[in-house]
């Protein structure tokens, strides 16, 4: 089965659409490199290797440049969206900081992810997914800048509403001596 699949997505990043986007979108730190993606929850590595004119997916390798590993839906989240903040905290990019920086802008700007979902889980499956997710990317993106706003709103305006923390211990020390004045009154009314 793994054997299908990736002959399958070669077969995609081999079409001259795929060689054209590579050209265009992958910048020069990422030739040479070798990029482990890790499916978790499917038990499925790929191993993406950037050549000199395309990318191609091998089933073993000595070495990795850079390792990105989360769940099918994580992946999926991530590529449906567009490469949102949101779903990006839940996918693990460990080694070379530089090209794990440009790999997750090559990401962004290509369907990349969306064409190796379509090979793992099958032309009309995605189309039914993205066809649920792509109207909801517009309401999380509105929904995160809201709360960009009002946090940043928060920040600006209402921040003097939390006590320092001088003033917590001034209030403290001021709770502390009523009570030592309270205790005294009672020791006199005894």
């Amino acid at each position: 089965m793994k054997e299908k699949i990736i002959k399958s997505i070669n077969e995609v990043l081999s079409s001259g659409l795929s060689i054209k986007l590579y050209k265009e979108l992958v910048p020069e730190n990422l030739t040479k490199k070798i990029i482990k993606l890790s499916i978790e929850d499917i038990s499925l590595e790929l191993l993406l290797n950037f050549n000199e004119d395309k990318i191609s997916v091998l089933t073993d390798s000595d070495h990795q440049d850079v390792e990105i590993s989360g769940t099918l839906s994580s992946f999926i989240f991530y590529a449906s969206t567009g490469g949102s903040d949101l779903f990006s905290s839940k996918i693990t990019i460990t080694g070379d900081i530089e090209s794990a920086n440009a790999l997750n802008s090559f990401f962004k700007e290509s369907n990349l992810l969306r064409i190796i979902i379509i090979e793992l889980i099958g032309q009309k499956p995605t189309s039914t997914l993205f066809s649920i997710f792509d109207p909801l990317k517009n309401k999380l993106k509105e929904s995160n800048e809201s709360n960009n706003e009002s946090l940043s709103n928060f920040l600006k305006y209402d921040i003097n509403l939390i006590p320092t923390k001088q003033e917590i211990n001034d209030y403290l020390d001021q709770v502390d001596e009523i009570k030592t004045r309270t205790e005294k009154l009672v020791k006199k009314l005894k």
